[in-house]
């Protein structure tokens, strides 16, 4: 299986483009801050650290997914 090539964003990048998509999902639109955690090569994982009135399940969950589809999407550059 061939890996697929990403695209390079910087932390401040990803951050905004995180915080959005999981804002977009119902339930998750009051989420205040998100942490991203650098991993090797280039990698990253997400979570939430202010769930405003969001449940934190479902924020917890909305964010897995984000997360999956940005580490298709994206590599950190700094």
């Amino acid at each position: 299986m061939a890996k697929s090539i990403t695209e390079g964003l910087s932390y401040a990048a990803l951050r905004k483009e995180c915080v959005n998509a999981v804002r977009s999902w119902p339930g998750c639109e009051t989420i205040g801050g998100i942490q991203i955690v650098r991993q090797k090569n280039a990698s990253f994982s997400v979570r939430v650290t202010l769930y405003g009135k969001a449940k934190k399940q479902l924020a917890d969950r909305a964010m897995s997914a984000v997360e999956r589809e940005m580490r298709r999407r994206f590599h950190l550059i700094e």
